[in-house]
């Protein structure tokens, strides 16, 4: 059948404006306030004008506004429901490529929606602009056409001007920005774009209100110790969870014997993903939301400008730093990165061989043949940095694939997905242990001191359920029990008695703390940052003194030069 211009025309817009407003739903559904949704729609009302002005065609022009807001709309209902992360303006940047070709094709259900909206979308615009004509824009009208482009385009960045008609929309501290990019992911999206810079807390404290030490008070070790750090994917203890009853479900990884030097709850500042971030927060001692949205991509915007760490402390000692990462070295801008923080090398997951579904325990041969080898090349004290990779998910694996006695239930009174999720992730994590018991009784039997911390980065997503889970923590802790995972630190060091810091503690000093177990000079930065964990009892922003904190500030960012403005 052929169709005349008219009924071509009809059947277009019929499908621009059908598109269009198929979007409008889904965006009025995800948006929670309505002055967000009133936002979005008017950008996409005022961008499809555009488009429909500078094309000449009005169902193409909706479509094209219909397909960026549904892409928007899309991308951040996928990182939401996975990751527990609100879509910002720099995943688009940063970890467009990656996240694609690391993460995302690992989840199939994922994958499917992100392939079918590649194809789907270019397609239905190819069609729509077959099918429009350009209508009343001929040659002759060109004046107006770009007049009226103008107009269109003026009126959409005036939409999108902060200070503009939707003020009271951007006009959010940085903290309730995070905190709604859950209740309106696509309008925080569109915010992002100019709001995501780095800021740096407050410097108008006293520094010298308190006492944050000089650096090189503790006495040095006769051999200084190998510090080795393992950052384990995804791990808190399972007890964590209320409904998780099985015996299967207690492990002595999270306990202490006679080598620990200090072990508890550790506070992370993600949840789901993210690993880099708690990477930053262990090196570098600082929290990246210290630095307001933007830290977030602590790899790319805060690594390059830090001055202080943890390895970079170590190398001022003697130290040669090296480390073990599980992806490809470009991945969130790693191999960069780690040589910002201080590494001497770096050893990624194509160099060693390692998959995604490398275990611990043949991560920790790995970890071995590196030790073996660097012990043999020189004497100099090592700190080793690893993280491992397999409890990262999807942990959705049937029981049955499962080895007894990981294939029953371990929480019976939950639904059969939530036990898949918990009963694969309970499989990794018993190998877990193993490759860290192993990795123990090896460093220990080298013939010289070590401390060894093991920690966790953040919770598993279990593809978005495991948000839902009961707590079994006490009820104080029942704010922050998505973001609390474990720590431990086992020494051989003489001479170093147990510490027991306020629970659960910052993530941010888990660095200094391993100082202390080895008994190392702190230096004058980690020496600040360990009068503060005693003064705040573990805490770091949510420290109950204030005033502390903004002498901290002032001392480590203005007197120490930390960070460079």
């Amino acid at each position: 059948m052929v169709f005349d211009k008219t009924a071509r025309r009809a059947i277009a817009r019929v499908l621009g404006f059908g598109a269009f407003a198929l979007i409008v739903f889904r965006i009025c559904g995800s948006e929670a306030d309505l002055a967000a949704r009133l936002y979005c729609i008017s950008l996409m009302l005022a961008f499809a004008a555009f488009v429909a002005v500078a094309s000449g065609r009005v169902a193409f022009g909706f479509l094209v506004a219909a397909a960026t807001a549904g892409t928007i709309w899309l991308v951040s209902t996928l990182k939401l429901a996975y990751l527990h992360e609100p879509l910002f303006a720099p995943d688009v940047r940063y970890l467009g490529r990656t996240l694609f070709s690391e993460v995302i094709e690992h989840y199939p259900a994922m994958l499917r929606k992100c392939i079918a909206a590649l194809v789907l979308v270019p397609l239905g615009a190819l069609a729509l602009w077959r099918l429009e004509s350009p209508g009343l824009w001929h040659g002759r009208r060109r004046r107006a056409r770009s007049l009226s482009a103008f107009a269109a385009l003026s009126g959409l960045l005036a939409l999108s001007w902060p200070q503009g008609p939707f003020a009271r929309v951007y006009a959010v501290p940085a903290w309730d920005f995070l905190e709604q990019g859950r209740r309106n992911p696509v309008t925080t999206f569109l915010r992002s774009i100019g709001r995501m810079r780095v800021t740096l807390p407050p410097q108008d404290g006293d520094a010298t209100a308190y006492d944050w030490g000089g650096g090189d008070a503790q006495a040095p070790v006769k051999q200084r110790p190998d510090l080795v750090a393992v950052l384990e994917e995804s791990t808190l203890d399972p007890r964590s969870w209320a409904d998780c009853t099985s015996p299967r479900c207690r492990f002595d990884l999270f306990g202490a014997d006679a080598y620990t030097r200090a072990h508890g709850l550790l506070r992370v500042h993600t949840y789901g993903g993210g690993t880099w971030t708690s990477e930053f927060a262990f090196l570098a001692g600082l929290p990246h939301t210290l630095f307001g949205p933007a830290g977030l991509y602590a790899p790319y915007n805060l690594a390059p400008r830090l001055r202080e760490s943890l390895p970079r402390r170590l190398k001022a000692l003697g130290y040669r730093t090296v480390a073990v990462y599980p992806m490809p070295r470009r991945f969130v801008r790693a191999a960069e990165a780690y040589a910002e923080y201080g590494f001497d090398e770096f050893h990624d997951a194509h160099e060693l061989g390692i998959e995604w579904e490398t275990t611990d325990l043949q991560l920790v041969d790995k970890i071995e043949e590196i030790h073996r080898r660097l012990r043999a090349e020189d004497d100099r004290p090592l700190f080793l940095m690893v993280l491992t990779m397999r409890q990262h998910g999807p942990h959705d694996k049937p029981l049955d694939a499962l080895p007894p006695p990981w294939n029953e239930a371990p929480a019976p009174r939950l639904d059969a997905r939530a036990n898949r999720n918990i009963g694969t992730y309970l499989y990794r994590l018993q190998q877990s242990e193993q490759a860290l018991a192993r990795l123990r009784d090896y460093l220990f039997a080298a013939g010289r001191p070590v401390v060894l911390a093991h920690f966790g980065d953040h919770h598993p997503s279990f593809d978005g359920i495991e948000s839902s889970l009961a707590s079994a923590l006490p009820p104080e802790l029942a704010d922050r029990a998505g973001t609390l995972t474990y720590y431990r630190i086992d020494s051989n060091v003489d001479g170093v008695a147990p510490v027991q810091p306020g629970q659960p503690l910052d993530i941010a000093y888990l660095g200094g703390l391993m100082l202390d177990a080895a008994g190392l000079p702190r230096g004058a930065y980690f020496d600040a940052n360990a009068r503060l964990r005693e003064r705040c009892d573990g805490r770091f922003q949510d420290c109950a003194d204030k005033d502390v904190l903004s002498s901290f500030y002032a001392r480590v960012f203005g007197r120490l030069g930390a960070f460079e403005e």
